[in-house]
This record gives structure tokens, C-alpha cells and sequence, in this order.
């Protein structure tokens, strides 16, 4: 973004420049991210953009804008660079701590909210491990806001970090439902849940390899590498799960898209099996559901 002739930038030169440097560095969807990083710095929404088409910028907002514009075309994930993202329709605050919500997750919530929905049972205890941004309790927690069920949610994770961000957006939604616990899988944890919930690290050292830039350079890898072929916590958490599950209750796993047959080879080893499977929008098994 240079001007040889002191070039007085508007807001539409400057969206209209960024989407197309981005659409030469290969970032997906360029002309979104030029709307939401100019918006950031304007303090506006993206439609305010076009309200303002013409104005001019000011300095101090440009020089901002081209640092955003850098960090981007290195393929620095936006969601970090904004400090917020949404999932289930719901703002949440990201940092680099944290992996990014995505959307595959929202079939996860989908699951659970179903299955409670579907149930005559009032009260509910949940167990949410590796919570990270705390994105699954809070988008289960606010879809039963008006219910007459009463849930509880204990949401886990081994990062203090991690626990930090999930209180900060917790308050931010002023949720009063959801207890933050640092814990390894269930070292910490003390209640029996009527479900345990969970998206964990399930990413290969062979995926790993194959992974964007963007993701395996810039996102913790602790969140997203798993051992054993990437069936590392699953095992861990069906070693262990019979003793915070209550009588009847179920397992809710997003999962690999390749991963179903190795989780049901575990899940058979410690007395559980999968008893109904949730595809995601490429029609790869995303989410299992298991029991008893």
C-alpha cells in the first residue's frame, strides 16, 4: 500500500487494494478479510464500511491497518489478529493459548442439546474436557437459558492460559452455569456427569506434517497433536470414564475424519460402544456418540 503522490486513502481504496494484495498471497475468502480487519480498526461493522466508502483515513488508522495487512498475508490467522471470533452464533475472545473454534464443533453442540432436548430428565451435569476457549459449555449453556432444565457444566483443561480466556469470555456472557477446572483429562475433576463431552487433540504426527501454515505454525500444537495415531486422549478418557459417568450416561467425541473405526476398537476394549455417528458438511464422520 504505497502512494508515490501523497495519495489521500478512503476506506473503499484501501478495502478494495487489501482484498486484492490478498487475493495474490492466497487467502482464502480475501475480499471478508479486508471487510473485518478494516472494521477492527475503525471500530465498526462491515457494513458501516460502505456507509463510509469515501472517507478518508487517517493516519494513525492506515499505519494500523497495514500492520494487520502484513501479519495476514503471512497467513497469521485473522481470528488472532482480531482478538474475537464467533462460534454458534455466539462472540467469543481467542488468543494464541487457545486453538480456534471451528465450525465442524457446532455438529458436537448440536449432539448434546439434542439429546437433552429429547430427554424428560430436568437436571443435568455435564463434563466438558479441553475446554480451551470454553466455546462447547457456552454454546450448550446459552441454548438452555430459557429451559426449564437445570444444567450444570464443569468445563476442564490442563492450560492455565487456556482457563483464563474461558473465564474472560464466561463473564464477558455473564454465564453463571459453568465451573472452570485445571485438571489433565480427570485428575482434578470430582462430580459424575450425566455426560462427558469433548474435542480433543486428535490430529497425527503424520497430519500434523500436512497441516496449512496457518494453523500448524501459529496455533498450540498441544491442542491439536495427539499420539497413538492421533487416538491418544480418546484412549484416556474411555480408561477412566466409568468412574464420573453416571448409570446410562453417554460419551459425546468430535473425531478425526478417518478416526471412527480406531475410537470403536477402543471403545470396545473398555466396555463402550458407539451407538449413533453425526456426519459434518464433507459427509465425514465428525462426531460419536458412545455408551455402555
Amino acid at each position: 500500500m504505497k502512494s508515490k503522490d501523497n495519495k489521500i486513502w478512503t476506506v473503499k481504496d484501501v478495502l478494495f487494494w487489501t482484498s486484492d494484495y490478498f487475493s495474490e498471497k492466497d487467502i482464502p475468502s480475501p475480499h471478508l478479510n479486508a471487510e473485518l480487519l478494516i472494521a477492527h480498526v475503525l471500530k465498526c461493522s462491515r457494513l458501516d464500511l460502505y456507509m463510509k466508502y469515501d472517507r478518508p483515513l487517517a493516519e494513525k488508522d492506515l499505519s494500523h491497518i497495514k500492520k494487520l495487512i502484513k501479519s495476514r498475508a503471512s497467513h497469521y490467522p485473522i481470528q488472532y489478529l482480531l482478538g474475537t471470533t464467533e462460534f454458534y452464533g455466539i462472540p467469543l475472545f481467542v488468543d494464541e493459548g487457545v486453538l480456534i473454534p471451528r465450525s465442524e464443533t457446532e455438529i458436537l453442540v448440536d449432539a448434546v442439546i439434542s439429546y437433552i432436548k429429547q430427554s424428560d430428565q430436568k437436571s443435568w451435569t455435564l463434563l466438558d474436557i479441553g475446554t480451551g476457549t470454553c466455546n462447547i459449555p457456552i454454546s450448550i449453556s446459552n441454548s438452555f437459558k430459557d429451559s426449564e432444565k437445570e444444567i450444570h457444566i464443569v468445563a476442564t483443561d490442563i492450560s492455565e492460559r487456556a482457563l483464563q480466556l474461558a473465564k474472560k469470555n464466561i463473564d464477558n456472557l455473564k454465564i453463571q452455569n459453568i465451573s472452570l477446572v485445571q485438571s489433565d483429562i480427570f485428575d482434578k475433576v470430582t462430580v459424575t456427569c450425566d455426560c462427558i463431552i469433548s474435542n480433543p487433540p486428535y490430529i497425527s504426527e503424520r497430519e500434523f506434517k500436512e497441516l496449512p501454515a496457518e494453523v500448524s505454525e501459529h496455533e498450540p500444537k498441544e491442542a491439536l497433536f495427539a499420539k497413538e495415531d492421533g487416538l491418544e486422549f480418546y484412549h484416556k478418557i474411555l480408561l477412566n470414564a466409568d468412574k464420573f459417568l453416571k448409570e446410562n450416561g453417554q460419551i459425546f467425541f468430535e473425531i478425526g475424519a478417518y478416526q471412527k473405526d480406531g475410537i470403536s476398537k477402543l471403545a470396545e476394549q473398555c466396555n463402550y460402544k458407539i451407538i449413533d455417528t453425526k456426519k459434518d458438511y464433507n459427509d465425514f464422520d465428525r462426531v460419536v456418540i458412545l455408551k455402555k
